[in-house]
């Protein structure tokens, strides 16, 4: 079993910057990332993107040349298509790789594992045709791939509207853009206007997305509610309501986005302490300015800590690093805070629209109203109405549900049911998501075979089977 100072788990720009940085102070340091490629999601292939994608793409994406650059000439470790499998507070961490499951161990661990688009069941969600935006942006950056057909963008966020631009200069048929979001801004987010007026070349590229699909002539609705998708093999159609006007749109794809969440498994598997954020309606890790966790060895840096966008990532990486050298006795505390000091600063800066742009589009409670025949849980097929039914006959709780269902057992450990399984229990009972608790998540994260597992390398060389043996 190999031993690293410090094993940083994402190749996004927390991830990277943080790699880079270590491995610069001369740390032995690897960085494991589950894509074949650098970059992360918002930096998807970076170095393999051709010169019409990058163009397509912008300078937000180009951006991330100088950090995968960085990266590759600090000579720190890198390991891709690595899945990273569990995760111990006392530094060791399982993973697969070209089908054969590794354990390591650090001193520390840095988890940059980045944000999720949020879960939200509609009805029909699960119908072919029906898929993430951001998993459609995914693939034009990785593959070059767009959408042909008919498109209809419906959900929350300033990346649906992003979404929707690149489109547009792609010449797909868009259909119509149906936002949740509130036709006025709410009062919260008009209190927080001035303090984003500081940032006045982000907002431009906000009004400049709006504009762009105006000039474009396609149909754009706020305030829409009730959205659903239809079809037999496939989708066909999308139903919503807009005040009370009923809408409805032929299509032959639908891409939702209700905004993202922390990616918080690692965390949660490794005994992380957790926060609800009530505004955003997500849990994200405990931790200080620096990425420490209530785990000594962990450290969370990056969107999967609290999400704040690309540069904040970059910046909070850094950060993490340079207290991991701290702890490992590179640098003196002085050398930190002197290093630190333009980080901390450009964060700020980065954080002036922040606010607004949180309240702007904060989920609504409205969002989360689902029908009874609604799949929740794809993995075990379970039904909103399933849920509440537990609901009703005494289950307050999200783990008892998980005991009862075996929804959050499936491949995706809760990723894709956790937090609408919450809300539906919230909406049930009168209360918070966050009263209803949070899914226990166990190893592994991610499905492994099982040979795998007998097969890897542990402590002194003992293989997993004698080890579960008590051959040790």
């Amino acid at each position: 079993m190999s031993h690293h100072d410090v094993i940083v788990i994402g190749a996004g720009p927390a991830g990277l910057s943080a790699a880079a940085c270590l491995a610069g102070m001369g740390l032995d340091v690897v960085c494991l990332d589950e894509q074949a490629s650098v970059g992360g999601q918002i930096y998807r292939n970076i170095n393999g993107a051709s010169p019409d994608q990058r163009r397509l793409l912008g300078e937000d994406y180009t951006n991330g040349d100088d950090i995968a650059r960085r990266f590759a000439a600090s000579g720190a470790g890198y390991e891709p298509n690595a899945t990273v499998w569990q995760v111990d507070p006392d530094g060791h961490i399982c993973y697969s790789r070209d089908g054969q499951s590794r354990q390591v161990k650090a001193n520390y661990i840095i988890a940059a594992t980045g944000a999720m688009e949020r879960p939200m069941p509609i009805p029909g969600w699960t119908l072919p045709g029906v898929m993430g935006a951001g998993a459609a942006n995914n693939l034009a950056k990785e593959a070059g791939l767009t959408p042909d057909g008919r498109v209809v963008l419906a959900g929350s966020g300033p990346l649906l509207l992003l979404e929707a631009s690149l489109l547009i200069r792609k010449k797909v048929n868009i259909r119509a853009i149906l936002e949740t979001t509130p036709p006025l801004p709410v009062p919260k987010a008009v209190v927080r206007a001035p303090e984003a007026a500081l940032r006045a070349d982000f907002l431009w590229k906000g009004l400049s997305l709006v504009r762009e699909i105006k000039k474009a002539g396609i149909p754009h609705y706020k305030g829409v509610t009730e959205i659903k998708a239809l079809g037999g093999d496939r989708v066909n159609r999308v139903e919503a309501r807009c005040k009370e006007e009923v809408l409805s749109f032929d299509t032959d794809m639908l891409l939702l986005h209700f905004g993202v969440i922390p990616n918080t498994h690692i965390f949660r598997q490794a005994g992380c302490d957790m926060v609800w954020e009530s505004g955003q309606r997500y849990w994200y890790p405990r931790c200080d300015a620096w990425g420490r966790t209530s785990c000594e060895r962990i450290f969370a840096a990056g969107d999967g800590a609290r999400v704040g966008g690309a540069p904040a990532a970059r910046y909070k990486g850094e950060l993490a690093a340079l207290e991991a050298a701290r702890c490992s006795g590179i640098i003196p505390e002085y050398e930190r805070d002197r290093l630190a000091a333009p980080l901390l600063k450009a964060i700020r800066k980065d954080r002036w629209p922040r606010p607004f742009v949180d309240a702007l589009y904060a989920p609504n409670p409205r969002q989360f109203v689902f029908d009874d025949d609604t799949v929740v849980c794809r993995c075990e097929n379970l039904t909103v109405g399933h849920i509440r039914q537990m609901v009703k006959e005494g289950v307050k709780e999200v783990n008892e549900i998980k005991t009862i269902s075996r929804a959050g057992m499936g491949p995706c450990q809760g990723r894709m049911c956790g937090p609408a399984v919450a809300e539906i229990v919230a909406a049930e009972t009168g209360t918070c998501p966050d009263r209803a608790g949070l899914i226990n998540i166990r190893p592994p994260l991610k499905p492994v075979p099982l040979a795998e597992v007998a097969d890897m390398a542990l402590d002194q060389g003992a293989t997993a089977d004698n080890w579960l043996l008590g051959k040790k």
